[in-house]
């Protein structure tokens, strides 16, 4: 097995509950393994032990009716043999009268195995297994008197063997049965005792969802309410955070407004008299007046992501059009309407000076870093709408494609590339997420960046 085959198998048992359905199959095989051993040697040396008590108590009550019958000056070894009524398939051997007589006239022993060593006391004899012609035998001797004589009884043991095979078999089934069941156990167990963390990663979606207010549920639990305890302190703390920020950049918003107010009105006087600057001063000016109208969309920008992240919206939720939406979009910010292509009109419920918002700043996005705008799509994939914006840049690399949306996030991708706010595609992205949708960005074929929005549709627009 190669390195990435065993990497592979031992996937499943890195997970929690991998780990403890193994710990609980574990258990179960080891446990089952050591019963069945156990009770599987306990039952076989019961059953051989009865069988060997069976055949010796045979054997000497066979001896005794022989002891009985040789007794007779007249009788015979054969007469004395043919008189006894063995179990089936036991072969009785007598020797008597230095003569050799068998139950079975086709029973071939081995003398090695018929005349033990240190066979001479009166009694049974040492019982023995043997095997002969391939069958197992319980083989035990009886010395019938001083003259010599010797009873050997030859009992098969394949019933014990079948049985021994069943109770085997029985066994092994008992105790994958163990297993299988230890295992359910692990899973059952295991499905309860990650519930607790199930639930902890549904609240921690929500709450990246932008549910900041949801938390956990106390737990009566001891150990569970320590961590429940800590994840609520956790979320406290970063919602306290994420409000310091919000009113940080509110504030700053508003205090940078009335100083800009001043600046552009003085800037603005300064421009009616440009003709009368030299040169030099004339440039001046115009670098004052690009670096007044960056610092003028910046303040627009944070003063409505300020806005959106706090929930307050300048107009309400209505049904919009997305033909029509992006069309005047594209009208007012003097675009050629011949770059929107609308598949199928959407009819989306939403705020339009907010989504117009995040439109004009996508096709800014593309004009500043992606070369230009080569089209605008709409359309619409099951329940949902789809907007896409395209671009003639290189594209976004794809480490950078979920970091650009973050706030005072900039990546260069094109030679023509200007310096933006850092503010737009943030602010796109939490008004797509107001609206319940999602905000992604692609490659487009043929190359260029792609810029989907998707958003709930209304129920019956076409």
């Amino acid at each position: 097995m190669s390195r990435t085959e065993r990497r592979c198998a031992l996937v499943p048992l890195r997970s929690l509950r991998g780990r403890v359905v193994f710990a609980f199959a574990s258990s179960a095989s080891l446990v089952a393994l050591v019963l069945v051993a156990s009770v599987f040697m306990i039952g076989r040396d019961y059953m051989e032990s009865q069988r060997v008590r069976a055949v010796e108590r045979g054997a000497e009550a066979h001896a005794e009716m022989l002891r009985a019958l040789l007794d007779d000056p007249g009788a015979s070894g054969a007469t004395a043999l043919s008189a006894l009524n063995p179990p089936p398939d036991t072969v009785v051997l007598l020797r008597w009268n230095s003569q050799w007589f068998s139950t079975d006239p086709d029973f071939d022993a081995d003398p090695a195995v018929v005349l033990p060593q240190g066979h001479g006391r009166r009694g049974p004899g040492p019982t023995e297994r043997v095997v002969l012609d391939g069958q197992s035998f319980l083989r035990t001797g009886v010395v019938l008197g001083e003259k010599g004589g010797v009873l050997y009884e030859f009992a098969p043991l394949t019933e014990l063997e079948a049985t021994l095979r069943m109770l085997r078999n029985l066994l092994i089934v008992c105790g994958l049965a163990a297993v299988a069941i230890g295992a359910a156990l692990g899973v059952w167990a295991s499905h309860h005792a990650l519930k607790p963390l199930r639930q902890v990663a549904r609240t921690a979606a929500r709450i990246a969802a932008g549910e900041h207010e949801i938390r956990l549920p106390s737990s009566r639990d001891r150990d569970l309410s320590t961590t429940v305890d800590a994840f609520n302190a956790m979320v406290d703390a970063l919602q306290r955070r994420i409000e310091r920020e919000r009113r940080l950049v509110s504030d700053i918003g508003h205090e940078l407004r009335t100083p800009l107010t001043t600046l552009t009105t003085g800037v603005a006087v300064m421009n009616r008299h440009t003709e009368e600057l030299p040169e030099r001063p004339r440039q001046a000016l115009g670098l004052v007046n690009a670096e007044l109208d960056h610092l003028r969309r910046l303040l627009e920008d944070l003063l409505a992501l300020a806005r959106a992240e706090a929930g307050i919206h300048r107009s309400d939720l209505e049904p919009l059009s997305l033909g029509e939406l992006l069309s005047n979009t594209l009208a007012a910010r003097n675009y050629d309407t011949a770059l929107l292509h609308v598949e199928a009109d959407v009819v989306v419920e939403g705020r339009k000076i907010e989504l117009e918002r995040a439109v004009a700043n996508l096709l800014e996005n593309a004009d500043r870093h992606g070369d230009g705008v080569v089209g605008v799509r709409v359309g619409r994939e099951g329940e949902r709408a789809v907007l896409a914006v395209d671009d003639a840049g290189p594209g976004v690399p794809e480490p950078d494609r979920e970091r650009i949306f973050e706030r005072f996030a900039t990546v260069r991708t094109s030679r023509r590339s200007t310096a933006g706010t850092g503010i737009g595609l943030a602010l796109v992205a939490e008004t797509v997420a107001a609206h319940r949708g999602a905000i992604a960005c692609v490659e487009r074929p043929g190359g260029g960046a792609r810029f989907v929005v998707v958003l709930p549709a209304v129920t019956g627009s076409s």
